[in-house]
């Protein structure tokens, strides 16, 4: 404010003047008339509307600022309790008056909204959440407001004017040494997001009725400001509250602020970072203004200084703590805390198994952020991503983030209840899937999957024995590590599980070779006593090496899994996702029909998340004994990631350019293959390649010299020795050309 808006009293009007004025400027019947608390204007209650008349020095300008910002929001949010502004007759809402000692003033009629005051009441944490809630939806609704009148206004309560306000208090001033902590906090505040605020969305402005929040009033204090030195205002209302019963710890009162903030407008870290600060601002300008009105106006004592105990309560108990303790609590309690990366190996080893989950890489990457094709470690170094195929769609794809963190912050619950993500979710998967496969249980990984796939199938047929390739991999269950022959420790064969070969050899991929490869293993495990319920296959061997079979090689297992008795399941886990092109799954390019189909990791791009896919029937012969339920399977905010999940792939075309880019790493690949005595064979379709290496530590050597490079990427086979390549779908060419000039500079790096 200018400092002459505090100086000149506040206007006077006698009720008499007020009974006259109201009906002869707004047409509105006067009757019973009482003045309202105010500390530089008039505000005089008239029935069902309050008389506003502003301080004579006050600027016209922001006067009306003010009543269009009222009408933004009115506009904007319609439902939010806010006063409104009721035009003269024939004079638009701003009226001149003069008060009765002759000086003009500009006067508003508003409407009363309901509700008391809630400063001096008890706040609980419920009532704490509504204000953060009324806080953030009061700035929501302001958002793209604008009024040349905001960015020039000179208001002692904005937080960022505590150095100006401060200037002349002595150096000896306890408040001195609050101010000069404070001021690298308030620096921060113009590269943080702001606007025009309300910026006094306080205890004293907030209406209450029966425990809940029915008005907000007062926008006589708007300016332009950051978005969090206007939380800031509303937090340290609440924080120091003047209630005589404190039922919560300033703490508690924090964190509910806090919560019913943020559901509206969550907060970033920066900006609670200097939150607390900016709470200590707010209450050094109290007990700072509080001084000097009381000094310059003693009949307004009671009213000016109705502040100073609590805010000296509650600036003790915050400026105990050190600016980084305090940003530290509010980050906790703000959820944007972060682990520290301090000695995390170490940290790993100790509370994490050591050896039982080791880390990819000789020297272990620090991974801090991802964004598509690229992961950055700790120091800054980006990282070409050839690996990791959970981000299908590229590393902290927008869609997919914005979509989940909308979801979790409306309800996440488990699937027992309807929700229409979920039953979408579902319906897009089988319209992906041939005719038959119309039927989907949600799980929380590929494990979890193939874990259920097994339970319809053996009740379905009753056996008891598995068919898998010879190095698969299934999941990390005590019974997917059994059907997962790559994981079997030396000397460790389940009784209970047969095993065929891959598509590697041309005399085994007709489909009569492979269906009596299947049938053999059968029988053994029937001579065992275990008849086979269930035959699993990667749809595209990626745990031996990567091989693209022909379709007669899923016909074969089709047709010697169902000659046995036993289920076809295509396991596109790992391979699925449009990773091989526009059908979405390895399988479907063969034209067999499986009777299951898991899938898993790239699913929801790094939600946990799987699902199987089969025939009703089975599923309805599953539930005449039992019925399916996974807590965390399917809750809204997973389906959420798996609509987002598909919504990217077909808006971006991306299993269409995985065959395009594919086609182009395979080929440069063989080129390079062909020029090196370090790789052989060079396999694959779409974005999933593998590079046989000549031996398994040469590749591994190869691994570790590609990280060298800032490329990332993996190792399969029975022996560890082929270059796995299985990138996020988001890359096109550019990338092919980094990863295959990496690759050679490597290849060349290793040559004797």
């Amino acid at each position: 404010m200018v400092h002459a808006v505090m100086d000149e009293p506040a206007p006077r009007l006698a009720p008499e003047r007020v009974r006259r004025l109201v009906p002869e400027r707004w047409g509105v019947p006067a009757g019973a008339v009482r003045a309202l608390a105010s500390e530089r204007d008039l505000n005089v209650l008239v029935d069902g509307h309050v008389l506003k008349v502003s301080n004579p020095a006050e600027d016209r300008a922001l006067v009306e600022m003010e009543v269009a910002a009222t009408r933004h929001v009115a506009a904007v949010d319609p439902s939010l309790p806010i006063p409104r502004v009721a035009d003269g007759t024939g004079l638009g809402p701003v009226v001149e008056i003069a008060d009765d000692e002759g000086r003009d003033c500009l006067a508003r009629l508003i409407t009363v909204v309901p509700g008391e005051q809630l400063e001096g009441m008890v706040v609980t944490e419920d009532l704490a959440e509504q204000v953060g809630a009324a806080a953030a939806r009061v700035a929501r609704a302001l958002r793209g407001f604008f009024h040349p009148a905001a960015g020039h206004r000179d208001l002692d309560w904005d937080v960022r004017r505590l150095p100006q306000v401060a200037a002349d208090l002595p150096r000896g001033d306890p408040l001195r040494a609050l101010v000069d902590r404070v001021t690298p906090a308030l620096a921060r505040c113009p590269a943080l997001p702001g606007g025009i605020h309300h910026a006094d969305v306080t205890l004293t402005n907030l209406l209450v009725t029966d425990g809940t929040v029915t008005g907000v009033i007062d926008f006589g204090d708007m300016h332009h400001t950051a978005d969090v030195a206007d939380l800031a205002v509303t937090l340290a209302s609440v924080l120091r509250n003047t209630s005589e019963t404190q039922v919560c710890s300033l703490w508690e009162l924090a964190g509910a602020t806090l919560r019913g903030y943020q559901r509206s407008r969550p907060l970033t870290p920066d900006e609670v970072d200097v939150l607390g600060e900016l709470v200590l601002a707010r209450l050094a300008l109290s007990a700072i203004i509080s001084r000097e009105r009381a000094a310059a106006h003693p009949d307004n004592t009671d009213y000016i200084t109705q502040y100073d105990d609590a805010d000296t309560r509650t600036t003790t108990e915050l400026a105990r703590l050190s600016p980084t303790e305090l940003a530290a609590r509010l980050h906790r309690l703000a959820g944007t805390s972060s682990a520290p990366w301090s000695e995390v190996r170490e940290r790993r080893v100790a509370a994490m198994g050591g050896p039982v989950a080791p880390l990819f890489y000789d020297e272990p990457l620090e991974i801090v952020r991802g964004e598509g094709a690229w992961l950055t470690d700790a120091s800054g170094r980006r990282y070409l991503d050839a690996y990791n195929n959970v981000a299908v769609v590229g590393h902290a794809d927008p869609t997919v983030a914005q979509r989940v963190s909308r979801q979790l912050r409306t309800v996440n619950t488990h699937s027992r209840y309807l929700h229409p993500e979920v039953v979408e979710l579902a319906e897009r998967l089988a319209a992906t899937m041939p005719d038959g496969l119309d039927t989907v249980l949600f799980t929380t990984s590929g494990t979890e999957a193939n874990e259920v796939a097994w339970r319809l199938a053996t009740e379905l047929n009753g056996g008891t024995g598995a068919l898998v390739v010879e190095h698969s991999y299934h999941g990390s269950t005590k019974w997917m590590a059994d059907l997962s022959s790559n994981e079997w420790p030396p000397g460790h064969r389940p009784s209970a599980v047969g095993t065929f070969r891959a598509p590697i050899r041309p005399a085994d991929l007709s489909a009569a070779a492979t269906g009596e490869q299947v049938q053999a293993a059968a029988r053994m495990l029937a001579g065992a006593g275990h008849p086979p319920a269930l035959l699993l296959a990667d749809s595209g061997f990626t745990s031996e090496g990567v091989h693209d079979a022909p379709a007669s090689y899923f016909e074969g297992l089709l047709a010697g899994a169902h000659a046995a008795g036993a289920l076809y399941l295509a396991d596109e886990v790992q391979v699925g996702y449009g990773r091989t092109g526009p059908g979405l799954w390895r399988f479907r390019q063969s034209g067999v029909v499986p009777d299951l189909v898991t899938l898993g990791k790239p699913m929801g791009a790094g939600y946990p998340m799987g699902a199987v896919v089969t025939r009703r029937e089975l599923v309805d012969h599953f539930a005449g004994r039992y019925e399916y339920f996974s807590t965390f399977a399917a809750t809204p905010a997973a389906a959420a990631a798996g609509n987002a999940v598909l919504d990217v792939l077909e808006d971006r075309g991306l299993p269409e350019r995985a065959v395009i880019t594919g086609g182009h790493l395979v080929e440069r690949l063989r080129a390079l293959a062909a020029d090196s005595d370090l790789l052989g064979e060079v396999r694959g379709t779409g974005l999933v390649v593998g590079v046989d290496v000549v031996d398994r530590p040469t590749a591994r050597r190869l691994l570790q010299a590609l990280v060298l490079r800032g490329v990332l990427a993996g190792l399969t086979g029975r022996d560890g020795a082929v270059l796995k390549v299985r990138p996020p779908l988001v890359w096109d060419e550019t990338h092919v050309d980094v990863f295959v000039d990496c690759l050679e500079r490597s290849l060349t790096s290793l040559a004797p």
